[in-house]
């Protein structure tokens, strides 16, 4: 063993990865996740939904679709006070998550369920969380080439998650003024804001991210009120490089976690 590895983390990475599987240090080391070789895996997307979404101390929170894990570790470390209950219905994965909660000495806040978000408020109580987050499937079907790969197929389209019931489940789990925030392609943030029209939520925040500052926005974090009130809407950008091509300082920061107390 080299000199200056946590003997403790080394052995529970040891004993946590299996064949097929990698375990990757995101957010700058601070959390570790165990990972398909082939499969879906952890994108910028979620890092930076991590750090969009902001977490106050004693909430609990709905990570809808965990994946991995990666957003729910990642909250949990920014709050340690919070509680967080990821729901992923692939077996494999969910499996994954479960496993790096443990890794990570984040089962204490971190409880993995296996089952179908779509269903979420049958077996939840209905206003019980503060927050929902998400890094939802992006593609209808019929739209995009459907992945070969089942895990990456489900993560990347709307086979079982449509966007319209999500919002109808997550507007049932959520406390009166609940967060949902979620990132989405920002050629589809039209037809967001349409689907708010009948759901109960109100636009509070949005986040354009450029791949380069004069490029249009790829995607967009937005947060999602759920109240009866008039919300202002607060519009920021994040350019993702600079023009030499260079990770600009703020998304370096972003993607290293720097913004995490752990």
């Amino acid at each position: 063993m080299q000199p200056g590895i946590n003997k403790t983390l080394f052995m529970g990475i040891v004993e946590s990865q299996r064949s097929g599987e990698s375990v990757d240090g995101i957010l700058g080391n601070k959390v570790r996740v165990i990972q398909a070789l082939k499969g879906y895996r952890v994108s910028e997307d979620a890092i930076i939904l991590t750090w969009f979404a902001r977490p106050i101390a004693h909430e609990r929170i709905m990570d809808a679709g965990t994946g991995c894990g990666v957003i729910a570790f990642g909250m949990a470390i920014r709050e340690p006070s919070i509680r967080v209950i990821g729901i992923e219905i692939q077996k494999d994965l969910a499996h994954r998550a479960a496993r790096g909660a443990r890794l990570n000495r984040l089962d204490s806040q971190v409880l993995i369920v296996r089952g179908d978000v779509t269903k979420a408020d049958r077996f939840f109580r209905h206003r019980t969380f503060d927050m929902v987050v998400s890094n939802p499937p992006y593609y209808e079907p019929g739209r995009g080439r459907i992945n070969l790969e089942h895990e990456k197929a489900l993560s990347r389209h709307q086979l079982m998650m449509p966007i319209p019931l999500f919002f109808g489940v997550s507007g049932r789990l959520l406390r009166k003024d609940g967060r949902l925030c979620i990132i989405y392609p920002a050629s589809a943030a039209g037809g967001i804001k349409n689907a708010l029209k009948e759901t109960g939520f109100r636009m509070s925040r949005m986040l354009w991210i450029h791949p380069h500052e004069g490029a249009p926005a790829g995607h967009v974090c937005m947060e999602l009120l759920l109240t009866d009130s008039m919300v202002s809407v607060s519009e920021e950008h994040l350019f993702l490089y600079d023009q030499s091509h260079r990770r600009s300082p703020y998304a370096r920061a972003i993607l290293a976690g720097d913004y995490c107390s752990g």
